[in-house]
């Protein structure tokens, strides 16, 4: 009787047991409304937003949109959003791509960003049996975690090249943590990729993507800028999987130094006129609104007629003109107070002029023959001492135009070389054949 009386009440459990679980299965799922249950809790987090609430717009990784799944409310300048405790990742961007301006070097946090939700679950610390420890108790829950995208420049504004006639900057762009939510080795779960697109500049190369694979001052990614400004704001178009955002770039104001040419005859032959104007990051000329000083300083064989020059109120530029002296390369440098421009000129030798002059001695010599009297057999001769008067007197004539303030048209340009040359020329032949004639007479 008693063995019936266990075999009774066992069978009693097991359908109890079938019955409860048949009815939880049957059990419909507690409307919306109602409260989650606590592996699906709800926490609610809040950051600063000055924009309305319409212009929010949260996204997955996938690029999915889940505005209506995280419920975000205004309430005075912040947002904040109902995110369930196994909610997946999240990006917080604007609707409107938000423009802002790079003046200083601080380092700026860039609108949006990612949202790493907290892990409620403590994850186990698994330790092999065969070592014989104790396991060791669970990790602690991870909180939620706010990571932005971060950019600084340097140096900023820009300042000019001369080397290389561009403006110079590097960009740094990185993931940090909010200083509220900050977690030491949190990590991505994949690449943020940052693609930078110009707009009202040029570069001399192709801007590459950067990569950023976690967060910290470690894992910043740079970008070297060498630039033209080609309108008054030059931007750069930011976009990533954190942020979107429009960065105007600020440049000084530089001096062009610009001659006349690039190159000059040497020797002191030639005069140039050369300009010393400011101008904008993009070119147009920059008034200035006080009296402003230029210091030259000339690296090079050449000689200026001023060591200073002045630019007046409500003008720009100012002139002052440079005589060239030897042969070597020079360089101007110009500086007023930060702002500073060089250019470099090259000095020839005067091919032109000389040839001119020689030819012209080597006619003035032939000339001599049709004098009356003259030997008909000499001409080889005459033509040779007419080019050795000649290039004497142009020598001559170039040392006159440094020293003596000779007009420098006389042995600069090839029509005044070659008058000096045929003249030289004629009258030299003429002389060394008297002196010759002379010296051929029997004494007494």
């Amino acid at each position: 009787m008693h063995q019936y009386a266990n075999r009774f009440w066992s069978s009693l459990i097991v359908a109890i047991g079938l019955a409860a679980a048949a009815g939880a299965e049957a059990q419909p799922p507690p409307p919306s409304g109602e409260a989650a249950s606590p592996s699906q809790a709800v926490e609610r987090i809040s950051f600063d937003w000055d924009r309305s609430v319409d212009d929010l717009k949260v996204q997955d990784l996938e690029g999915r949109d889940i505005a209506d799944e995280v419920a975000p409310r205004q309430e005075s300048g912040r947002i904040s959003l109902a995110v369930p405790s196994q909610q997946a990742p999240f990006v917080v961007k604007s609707e409107e791509v938000e423009t802002r301006r790079l003046s200083t070097e601080a380092r700026q946090v860039l609108p949006g960003g990612l949202f790493l939700p907290s892990t409620r679950e403590s994850a186990d610390v698994i330790v092999p049996r065969e070592l014989g420890i104790r396991p060791l108790p669970p990790l602690p829950p991870r909180p939620a975690t706010w990571l932005r995208l971060t950019a600084e420049a340097s140096p900023i504004p820009a300042a000019w090249n001369p080397l290389s006639d561009t403006y110079h900057t590097e960009l740094s762009f990185g993931v940090h943590p909010s200083d509220e939510h900050f977690v030491p080795g949190q990590e991505l779960e994949r690449p943020i990729e940052i693609r930078v697109r110009l707009r009202g500049l040029t570069t001399s190369e192709t801007l590459p993507p950067l990569l950023i694979e976690a967060p910290g001052l470690a894992n910043e990614k740079s970008l070297v800028l060498d630039f033209i400004p080609l309108t008054p704001t030059p931007t750069l178009e930011v976009r990533s999987t954190l942020s979107d955002v429009n960065l105007e770039l600020e440049a000084l104001p530089r001096l062009e130094v610009r001659p006349e040419s690039t190159s000059m005859v040497g020797f002191g032959l030639a005069r140039m006129t050369i300009n010393v104007e400011q101008v904008a990051p993009h070119g147009e000329p920059l008034v200035v609104t006080r009296p402003t000083r230029v210091a030259l300083t000339i690296d090079g064989p050449a000689t200026p007629d001023a060591g200073e020059l002045r630019i007046e109120p409500d003008h720009s530029m100012a002139s002052f003109d440079l005589r060239s002296s030897g042969l070597a390369p020079l360089t101007v440098n110009a500086v007023a107070g930060s702002l500073s421009g060089e250019a470099t000129i090259e000095q020839r030798f005067p091919w032109g002029p000389i040839t001119a002059a020689l030819i012209g001695g080597a006619l003035g010599g032939f000339s001599r023959r049709f004098v009356k009297g003259a030997r008909k057999s000499l001409v080889p001769l005459r033509l040779l001492e007419g080019v050795i008067v000649a290039l004497i007197a142009y020598v001559a004539g170039v040392l006159g135009v440094g020293y003596l303030a000779l007009p420098m048209a006389v042995v600069a340009t090839e029509a005044g070389a070659f008058l000096t040359g045929a003249l030289s020329g004629f009258i030299g032949v003429n002389i060394l054949e008297r002196l010759a004639g002379k010296a051929s007479q029997p004494a007494g």
